[in-house]
Parts: C-alpha cells; structure tokens; sequence
C-alpha cells in the first residue's frame, strides 16, 4: 500500500510539473507573438524569439509546476493561510523572472543584429538601416544644419525609442520581484507571532518553538529567492541600456559625419 501511494504521489509530481512546463511555454509563445506584431511596426523581425520564449517559458512552468509537486503532493503538511500565501510568493517571483527574462532576450536579440548590421553592412531587417533611409532622406531637404540637426535628434529619439522604451518599462517593473519576496517575509513573520501568541502551557513550547522556526524560515527564504531573481535580472537590463547608449552614439556620429 504505501509503495503505491509512493508511485501515485511521483506519477501526480511528474504530470503536474509537466503540465506546468507546457502551460507556462504555451503562454510564453503567445507573448513572443505580440511582440513580434510590435516588431512588424517597424518591419523587424527577431527569428529565433519564439524558440527562445518556448525554453523560457517551459524552465519557468517546469519550476512552477515543481513548487505545486511539492508543497501538494510531497510536502502535504497542514499550513494556515498565511504559510499558503506565502509559498505562493516563490510562484510569482518565478512567474515574474521568466517574463522578465523573455523581455531581455527580446531587446539583447535585437541590439545583437543592430550591432553586427552596423559594424558588417547594414541588413534591410534593422533599425540601422531606417536611420540610414532617415538621414539620407533628411540630407535631401532644404534647410540648415540647425534644422536638420533638430529633425535628425527627433528621428533618432524615434528609433531609440523602439528599444529603449521596453527596456526603461522592464527595469521598473523589476522592482515587484523584491516586493513578492517580502510578501513571504511578512507572512512568515505573521505565522511566528501566531505560533508565539499560542504558547501558553510548558508542554507546548517546543511545539510552537518549532513552528516559528519554520515562520521564520519561510520569511528569510522568500526575501533571498527574492533578490537572487532580481540582482541578475536588473544587472543584465543595465548592460543592454549601455549597449543601446552606445548604438545611439553610434547613429549621432554618422549624423555629425554626413550633415
């Protein structure tokens, strides 16, 4: 009997985290759609987005799913509704993490081809080669270089816009996977202080001294998931912010050669 709970409980594991994995892939496929109908607007488009959101998302369902495996089939320990809450919080920081990722690989995939284009010979799929369109169209008008300067900053703004908008929105959506992490903090803190508030006999202390050990380890844990998603994520967004600086100066300087 209790080999066949054993192997109910790893066939229900197995499934559920399965399950998670393709769920989670699913969604993210749909999400690389969008963004490559937002690509289209500027005739772009990124090939490898969707194999790239498929792995995202199935390592985000896969670890999603194993926190479910984990805490309903392995794990199965009566918890309060704080103790639930805030195991749910490692589900949104993971939920959080892999979208955030999918959002990175989109923006470093393109600043890749507009560097690669730019140094080796501008392909028709890039925005350098709208810069180029822009500044030759540009020369073509009549007026002074203050004007076209002017008309030119609006261009490039357009164009570093494209990217640089996405980015600035992902580095301060960034900020909520602290904050899901905190969420466990104060559950678990408020599961030990009710586990310390039902002390009241001497045969229950170590009970209840138990109890507010796992309280406190829920809260320390959640806050460490919590930065360990977040640090690597931020870090990573700042280095495609000087990329992209970079790739602006790169189309400035062209400007002040031509113009």
């Amino acid at each position: 009997m209790d080999l066949l709970n054993d192997e109910l409980i790893l066939g229900s594991s197995i499934l559920l985290v399965l399950a998670g994995g393709v769920s989670v892939s699913c969604l993210h496929l749909r999400r690389a759609r969008r963004m490559r109908r937002h690509d289209e607007a500027y005739s772009l488009c990124v090939s490898r987005l969707q194999f790239f959101a498929s792995i995202i998302g199935f390592l985000t369902g896969l670890i999603v799913g194993a926190l479910a495996a984990y805490y309903l089939f392995i794990n199965p320990q009566p918890a309060s509704a704080f103790a639930w809450i805030g195991r749910f919080s490692y589900v949104l920081i993971t939920w959080s993490a892999g979208g955030h990722l999918l959002s990175l690989t989109h923006i470093g995939l393109h600043l890749r081809r507009e560097e690669r284009a730019w140094e080796r010979g501008l392909d028709p799929n890039t925005l350098g080669r709208r810069r180029m369109e822009q500044l030759a169209e540009l020369q073509r008008q009549p007026g002074n270089y203050s004007d076209h300067k002017s008309r030119d900053e609006e261009l490039v703004d357009e164009l570093v816009g494209f990217l640089g908008d996405p980015l600035t929105h992902m580095r301060r959506n960034l900020a909520r996977i602290p904050l899901y992490g905190y969420l466990g903090t104060v559950c678990g803190i408020l599961l030990t202080a009710q586990e310390l508030s039902q002390i009241d006999e001497a045969t229950q202390t170590f009970k209840a001294l138990s109890a507010m050990a796992e309280g406190l380890v829920l809260a320390f844990k959640t806050t460490l998931v919590g930065l360990l998603a977040y640090l690597p994520l931020r870090k990573a967004a700042d280095y495609l912010v000087q990329r992209l600086a970079r790739q602006e100066d790169a189309w400035v300087r062209e400007r002040n050669r031509r113009l």
